[in-house]
């Protein structure tokens, strides 16, 4: 596994995020339970006894970079206060700095060497431009991430913008994502109340590591989450508790989703080798399907709400109707030699299917047309050129847009929209509004800008290391 890549992303809807986030503040009784953190004293020791390694040390060539950097900054009388209070920035910045109401935001968990953490991406479709706002440290491998639209812990539906993570450790962290330097989470899911299945009927408004959470399409405050102990919970975000624990399976949960037209509806597959559909009013009455191999993802279509993808680490993709689960596949084929880290589906263009795999490619299929060997029809095949691919996703607000991560630790992008074949294969099933302009789209065998301007920001990259590694 690389040192330095994504391993989640969820999108975040247009509106919700604050135009100017907060930036957070320490109250005296943070700093107070800081100091008398035993393990929090020993780091700052380490150190402070690292710091006065380095200021014995007159050799400016041996100083780390960031150390260079701010004796550089001081001999030109730059102030040392970071970050840059909003009203001392300048008009660029601020321009940057501001959440536009158009914007649309991406939580990208991101492990980098032993360093985790949530990037806060904003994304501006109309410019075809990513970047990142402000990050969030996390305190363990990041396993899944959910966008959260409400705010947690509170009875009334309140609108919010926050993360539900899960990791390695107990519990299911839910972060604030309108705070800058936040340090602690808002509210860790953990507790159980009394097991019954009249509460599951009625949902309203330990070396357990949860993945992933799938938060409810109907009912916001409702979280669906698959355990490293094998069993399968939901959540009341509401009241901070587990209304139900499910355990049908016999290893460890890898997946779990709530239908996205029936709201009572669940989809969870695990190692045991098992996919499980069944009605969350009544748990005992499971239908399964026996996997065709390690399953990597899966999804339901969110449009016709009863098929049913999912992806292998063996390759292998394949399409299930849910009303015929114990039957044959729709489809099952294998798509190439490596995993299929991931599969989603358009929320709008009907039949819109991608797949990352770690062959660094995203294959666009359609689940609407079978060919005559039984595999669902190619349509499209790219390369960002960012080597293994993950966790790939639509955007619930576009139709057309697309995200990935990387194991470069980057995250892509794709406009769907400028693909010539997918358009002219998808555009008649979109309504004229939603229709792409097919003199916008890219021609086939054309490198596209974005490519282009990725292999020069490459080479740029090689030339700076070739530098680096000549001067040392």
């Amino acid at each position: 596994m690389a040192n330095n890549f994504i391993s989640c992303l969820a999108w975040v809807s247009r509106g919700y995020a604050l135009k100017i986030p907060k930036e957070h503040e320490l109250e005296d009784s943070e700093i107070e339970q800081m100091k008398q953190d035993p393990k929090a004293n020993k780091n700052l020791k380490k150190d402070l006894s690292n710091i006065v390694e380095i200021e014995e040390d007159s050799d400016e060539d041996k100083l780390p970079v960031f150390c260079q950097d701010v004796e550089q900054f001081a001999r030109q009388g730059y102030d040392d206060e970071y970050p840059v209070a909003f009203e001392d920035m300048s008009d660029e910045e601020r321009e940057d700095y501001q959440i536009k109401s158009s914007d649309a935001l991406i939580i990208a968990a991101k492990i980098e060497n032993q360093y985790s953490s949530l990037e806060i991406y904003v994304y501006e479709e109309d410019k075809s431009n990513l970047f990142v706002h402000h990050e969030i440290e996390l305190s363990a491998f990041p396993l899944a991430v959910e966008w959260l639209k409400i705010q947690p812990g509170q009875i009334e539906t309140t609108r919010g913008n926050f993360a539900v993570v899960s990791t390695f450790l107990e519990g299911i962290e839910i972060w604030d994502l309108d705070i800058m330097n936040v340090i602690e989470p808002t509210l860790i899911l953990g507790g159980e109340i009394e097991q019954s299945s009249n509460k599951v009927k009625n949902l309203k408004k330990k070396n357990k590591q949860f993945k992933p959470d799938i938060l409810n399409k109907f009912k916001p405050n409702i979280l669906l989450s698959g355990s490293a102990d094998k069993t399968v919970k939901i959540w009341d975000i509401a009241k901070n508790t587990c209304v139900f624990t499910y355990r049908h399976h016999t290893e460890k949960v890898q997946v779990t989703r709530f239908n996205t037209v029936e709201e009572s509806i669940l989809l969870t597959a695990a190692e045991d080798q098992q996919l499980a559909i069944f009605d969350a009013r009544s748990p005992t009455q499971i239908h399964g399907h026996k996997l065709v191999g390690s399953i990597e993802s899966a999804c339901w279509d969110p449009i016709n709400g009863y098929n049913i993808a999912y992806s292998t680490e063996q390759g292998n993709l394949v399409l299930l109707d849910a009303r015929k689960i114990q039957e044959h596949p729709v489809s099952s084929f294998n798509v190439y030699k490596k995993a299929l880290s991931s599969v989603a589906m358009s929320f709008e263009v009907p039949g819109l299917l991608a797949t990352t795999c770690l062959d660094g490619k995203i294959r666009i299929f359609d689940t609407q047309q079978l060919q005559p060997n039984g595999q669902l029809k190619q349509v499209s095949i790219y390369n960002p050129k960012l080597d293994n691919l993950f966790c790939g996703a639509f955007y619930q607000d576009s139709p057309w847009i697309f995200a990935c991560g990387s194991e470069k630790g980057e995250i892509f992008v794709w406009d769907l929209a400028e693909d010539l074949n997918i358009v002219q294969h998808f555009g008649d099933r979109m309504p004229n509004g939603k229709k792409p302009n097919i003199g916008d789209c890219t021609q086939q065998g054309q490198e596209d800008f974005c490519q282009l301007e990725r292999a020069e920001q490459q080479k740029a990259d090689q030339m700076e290391e070739e530098e680096q590694f000549e001067d040392q």
